[in-house]
């Protein structure tokens, strides 16, 4: 049976597109060199302490994201919540299967690796001199939140109760939403729980060397529709990697 994280980070991973960072809070930048060990990324170095350069840059518009697991998870406001007079409400978040989540957050924004060329040159010449290791992985781009709130049930049968304090109605807002000032109330069976925390990273990217049966690696770029980006050595990892180092 697969452990609470690893269905956590295999669905957001299939929804989203990106890792999941284990721990949520964990701190991890662009340009970050490490492995997947024990389906976590670790820092080893980075590409400014290799002496390589990077240039990174916030894009695109900051989004709001709201997801639950695809079984297990209820949400349950009452219907008094944000009804004049009542100062606070409680939500309560019921889970009913082992790794079901709630993954909110507020606020999230895509950083990324800008000279991406550039840095794939330097990268292989590195590992032509035997300076890059072959497993090392590069955090090439990363999704920061301004606030985030992160449910994981390690119990098949587990309970999340929060307290709300915010004028108005409540139903619609995240529960990512600072504006809600959410505080736990009482925790029932085992769970893991990041709520309203700030600045954090949950959701990133990276790259490694590919290396080819025979002769050295090559920088081939590839075109998409935003031209030339990177190298046809550098890949993507599998979600498989990270799940099973």
């Amino acid at each position: 049976m697969a452990s609470p994280v690893r269905t956590y980070q295999s669905e957001l991973h299939d929804k989203l597109g990106f890792f999941a960072t284990w721990l949520p809070g964990e701190p991890i930048e662009i340009g970050d060199v490490g492995v997947f060990e024990g389906g976590r990324f670790r820092r080893m170095t980075s590409l400014e302490e290799l002496g390589i350069a990077s240039e990174t840059a916030a894009i695109g518009a900051t989004l709001d994201v709201q997801y639950t697991s695809t079984r297990g998870t209820a949400v349950n406001v009452p219907a008094s919540a944000g009804v004049a007079g009542v100062a606070t409400a409680e939500v309560t978040v019921d889970f009913s299967s082992s790794g079901a989540f709630l993954f909110h957050a507020n606020g999230l924004q895509v950083h990324r690796l800008e000279n991406r060329m550039a840095a794939a040159k330097a990268i292989l010449e590195a590992h032509r001199r035997k300076a890059w290791e072959p497993e090392w992985l590069l955090v090439e781009s990363l999704y920061a939140a301004k606030s985030a709130t992160v449910v994981i049930s390690e119990d098949s049968a587990a309970q999340l109760v929060l307290a709300a304090s915010v004028a108005g109605p409540i139903g619609g807002l995240s529960l990512s939403d600072p504006k809600l000032g959410l505080k736990v109330v009482s925790t029932r069976g085992r769970l893991f729980h990041a709520v309203g925390a700030e600045g954090l990273r949950p959701l990133y990217s990276c790259l490694r060397v590919k290396d080819p049966l025979f002769g050295e690696p090559q920088v081939q770029p590839v075109r998409s529709a935003r031209g030339i980006e990177a190298a046809a050595e550098l890949v993507r990892p599998a979600i498989g990697d990270l799940l099973d180092a």
